[in-house]
């Protein structure tokens, strides 16, 4: 029997195997990341304080940023547009140690508006 069509395609993507490597993903290198590629973690001053991962006992929630988007940020504001995205982190997902779904907090940094 020979499969068409939606059918086809389904079944070829089963077959193919993933080949992905969470260590590739999240770096390896000297302490922070950025010298060996990979995500770092951010504190609340912007300051880059280790590899994503890696937190301390006693550390408030961890921002991870990967190098392109710390950079970024870093074009946009410098340690301070880091800081806020930390905040913000902080602010919107309090629970560090959340179980279950992840509760995803974007980047993106924008004006407050007082009231």
């Amino acid at each position: 029997m020979q499969l068409t069509g939606a059918k086809a395609k389904r079944n070829k993507m089963r077959i193919e195997e993933l080949h992905e490597d969470l260590r590739a993903w999240f770096g390896k290198g000297k302490k922070g990341g950025a010298g060996g590629g990979g995500w770092d973690r951010y504190n609340t001053k912007g300051e880059r304080i280790g590899k994503c991962g890696d937190a301390k006992k006693g550390e408030g929630k961890p921002k991870c940023l990967s190098k392109s988007r710390a950079a970024s940020l870093r074009a946009k504001g410098g340690k301070k547009a880091i800081a806020a995205a930390v905040n913000k982190k902080r602010r919107d997902d309090p629970n560090k140690n959340r179980r279950g779904k992840a509760k995803n907090v974007s980047n993106t940094i924008s004006s407050r508006k007082k009231k």
